[in-house]
């Protein structure tokens, strides 16, 4: 028998997204040094980006948890 080890799932707020997708659009940051940083997923990583870059241009989906905090709370007001 061979022991199968999980990767432990780890809880990424939405500011500590904004916080690993920003500076990946500067340049700062590879998706990969984020991926080890973090210990997300690929999949993860790209859908931060994908969020980020439609929430700067004022795209805010009603489904997903906005990334930057003062755009969220007008969200929970707005509700």
């Amino acid at each position: 028998m061979t022991d199968s080890t999980r990767k432990v799932h780890k809880t990424v707020t939405p500011s500590q997204r904004l916080g690993y997708a920003k500076p990946i659009i500067e340049g700062q940051y590879s998706n990969h040094q984020v991926i080890d940083l973090t210990g997300a997923i690929t999949t993860d990583v790209s859908r931060w980006k994908k969020q980020y870059l439609a929430e700067k241009q004022g795209e805010v989906s009603t489904a997903k948890v906005v990334l930057d905090s003062d755009k969220r709370r007008i969200q929970v007001l707005e509700k």
